[in-house]
């Protein structure tokens, strides 16, 4: 996988995390509930796929166990990540809670920093707010009055449980792809199943499980499924082991621009003023960061972190 590569898939993956939020608010369901079954219904679409991963993976060739335990350990941390973001959304709506998720823009840099010494570029002290600023503006009316707390540390709370699934992902896959080939597959079945088991149990402890009733219930928690879970985090998770936390961190804040754009094209919610301006302000920041990881590479590759080399050593950029 190559840097260039790792982008476009993120890239394609915060599309598909945008289409999904628009086919939440078309199902408007208990938001719980429709997290775990979009993580659970996820399973069996992906289980035919990594049996046929698996059964191509004999011998050495096989995934290795701490990428097996990464997977439902990241699940975990993606299924804390659905129960406290919708906890949140009930508590200070889903202005503020979107804002407070992306969090892990801030989170990821500070992972790689204190694991790998792989020092956050002085410019993310601009980049940050500014593309945070831009995802409140697309997010629309912000509900300041009513402001609680515990619905504040729901969503920083959700915000740091995303950071560590896509941290743990990352740090997790094979570090030899010439002896371990990746198993997107297999990886994604466990994550599903994971995080769909924690959200569950969130919801039945909360009181607040549903089960779809009737095809007309079942078939969108189906489609939702599909592209919330299996096409998002397959692209997320096969681009997460070619590009740096940096990067993936501010393309996934492009999900809010995908998001205006969808609203528009899919239901004709015409965009005010001050969304297309939290529009550009997240393109703006996206663009100033790949320009900042450029320069501070010395020009010699994208602003993507780090490459695997043979042996599976990882390279890092010059400080």
């Amino acid at each position: 996988m190559t840097p260039a590569r790792g982008v476009v898939l993120m890239v394609l993956g915060t599309l598909a995390l945008a289409a999904s939020a628009a086919m939440i608010s078309a199902i408007d369901g208990e938001p719980l509930s429709v997290a775990a079954w979009r993580c659970l219904l996820a399973v069996p679409m992906l289980l035919p796929l990594a049996a046929w991963e698996l059964l191509r993976r004999p011998g050495p060739a096989r995934v290795p166990p701490r990428t097996l335990i990464g997977a439902v350990v990241a699940g975990v941390a993606l299924g804390v990540d659905y129960s406290f973001y919708n906890t949140s959304i009930t508590m200070i709506g889903p202005g503020i809670a979107t804002v407070l998720i992306n969090i892990q823009v801030v989170i990821l840099p500070l992972i790689a920093w204190a694991l790998e010494g792989v020092r956050p570029m002085r410019q993310l002290a601009l980049i940050t707010p500014l593309m945070l600023a831009g995802v409140a503006l697309t997010a629309g009316a912000l509900d300041l009055e009513n402001l609680q707390l515990a619905g504040v540390l729901a969503g920083l709370a959700a915000g740091t449980g995303y950071a560590l699934y896509l941290a743990i992902i990352r740090r997790t896959a094979p570090r030899a792809p010439r002896r371990h080939r990746s198993a997107p597959f297999t990886i994604l079945s466990l994550v599903c199943l994971s995080a769909g088991v924690t959200t569950a149990l969130t919801a039945a402890g909360l009181g607040r499980l549903e089960v779809p009733q009737g095809l007309q219930e079942w078939a969108p928690m189906l489609a939702l499924a599909f592209v919330g879970q299996v096409l998002t985090y397959l692209c997320f998770n096969i681009a997460m082991t070619a590009i740096s936390e940096t990067a993936s961190s501010t393309l996934m804040l492009l999900s809010a621009v995908f998001a205006v754009a969808l609203a528009a094209i899919l239901f004709a919610d015409i965009p005010s003023a001050w969304q297309l301006v939290g529009c550009a302000m997240i393109i703006g920041g996206a663009w100033w960061t790949a320009v900042a990881a450029r320069r501070r590479a010395g020009g010699a590759v994208p602003p993507t972190l780090p490459v695997d080399d043979p042996a599976g050593r990882r390279s890092r950029s010059p400080r």
